[in-house]
């Protein structure tokens, strides 16, 4: 009798706990849709008036009515959100309005909040309409103790994009967080040709400096001018290529100045393939490529029987891309005593499509037959005849098919 009590009484409970937890589901969903309806009535009433105001410029006083509360939830977002895609008198109108309706103010103030996630709220809306007046506290949150925080307030400096914003973003590259300063370069790539000046400065201090503390702003600073393809750091890029006690920025300096590719920095780049360390030398092959001067061939020819497998690798793919002087470079690397030299010069002609062509032009007559003939022997000469081998059975024309085999059989017998 007790055991069918207890039975009907444990049925009881779970029927009771599956209805409560049917009614909270239920109760749950209502309560979002409800949440959702409200939020859209706000925003459909507010973003009209607002739109309006952006074509016009005139106030409107449905937006001056607004409560502190609905200016925090629905203006600021609707602000934002306008504030990408509009321009000129449009932008300055959004942000006027902002200002007006003492968002900015707002949310400086919030910039000091203990709870992070306001401080992150804050900082982004700061980041669309706060203008310069919020660069100051944007770059002091740069520093806060929340890693989201920090990249939110970099995104922020980003969004407003003067050489002001992007200084306080130059300086942070000295952060120890290797998080931080990928952030933060990122950000300063973001911002553009404003930038550029701040991350000058940043490369000064390595000519200045007469310490050995560890500098981690240099090195992203160095890659983010590079990828800016900044004219006006050339110099100090230069400076630092060649006089940089640290290798890794000596070969980060090199390889922006490729980058930028401006041929009067050549003789610089010469300089540093003869560095002693093998990372500055890889990324002078690097850059040398890059700006394609056919005068520096004879030193990239000379960096593929380089020690170093990365050097070699690098100075074999500059060589390809600088056309048929190029081209006819690494031929000439496959009758190389040097079989690292040769190994490396078939791979790069085979991988960079080179063979291919010059298998296709076999058929053709005058100086590109014989061109190509004379690479497809050497090919051979130097044992690379592996693909040699798959594309005589493969290529589409039968025609060059047979010819390549002819190729091949005339330098074997050679």
């Amino acid at each position: 009798m007790m055991n069918l009590e207890f039975i009907v009484l444990a049925v009881l409970v779970m029927t009771a706990l599956n209805v409560l937890m049917v009614l909270l589901t239920v109760g749950v969903k209502a309560a979002r849709a409800a949440r959702l309806a409200w939020y859209r009535r706000h925003f459909k009433r507010i973003g009209p008036t607002l739109d309006n105001y952006v074509i016009t410029g005139e106030d409107q006083p449905e937006l001056d009515a607004l409560r502190p509360w609905q200016r925090d939830l629905f203006a600021s977002r609707l602000i934002a959100e306008r504030v990408v895609l509009v321009r000129g008198s449009g932008k300055a109108y959004l942000m006027r309005l902002a200002d007006r309706l003492g968002l900015i103010d707002r949310y400086l103030e919030e910039l000091g909040s203990r709870r992070r996630w306001r401080r992150a709220r804050a900082a982004e809306y700061l980041g669309y309409f706060g203008g310069e007046r919020s660069v100051g506290p944007l770059g002091r949150l740069l520093t806060d103790p929340d890693e989201t925080v920090r990249a939110v307030a970099a995104r922020a400096l980003a969004r407003i994009g003067t050489p002001e914003a992007a200084r306080p973003l130059a300086a942070t590259l000295d952060d120890p967080s290797e998080l931080t300063r990928l952030r933060v370069a990122e950000n300063l790539e973001r911002i553009g040709h404003p930038a550029v000046k701040p991350l000058v400065e940043v490369m000064e201090r390595a000519r200045k400096s007469q310490d050995n503390r560890k500098q981690y702003g240099l090195i992203p600073a160095a890659q983010v001018l590079g990828n800016l393809r900044a004219q006006e750091a050339r110099s100090a890029l230069g400076y630092v290529a060649l006089m940089d006690k640290d290798a890794n920025l000596r070969a980060q300096a090199t390889l922006a100045l490729g980058k930028i590719g401006d041929p009067e920095d050549v003789p610089k780049l010469l300089v540093a393939a003869e560095d002693k360390e093998w990372p500055v030398r890889a990324q002078a092959a690097n850059a040398l490529g890059m700006i394609g001067e056919i005068s520096t061939i004879p030193t990239l020819q000379r960096l593929t029987t380089d020690h170093e497998w990365w050097v070699r690798l690098n100075a074999s793919r500059s060589l390809a891309n600088m056309g048929p002087a190029g081209e006819r470079a690494l031929a000439e690397l496959l009758e190389s005593e040097d079989h690292y030299a040769r190994d490396r010069a078939a791979a790069t002609l085979e991988e960079q499509g080179i063979i291919w062509r010059m298998v296709e032009e076999l058929v053709a007559t005058g100086e590109r037959g014989e061109r190509a003939r004379t690479v497809i022997r050497a090919m051979v000469r130097a044992g690379a005849i592996w693909y040699l081998e798959r594309l005589a059975r493969t290529f589409p024309d039968e025609a060059v098919r047979g010819a390549l085999r002819s190729t091949m059989v005339e330098a074997r017998d050679f």
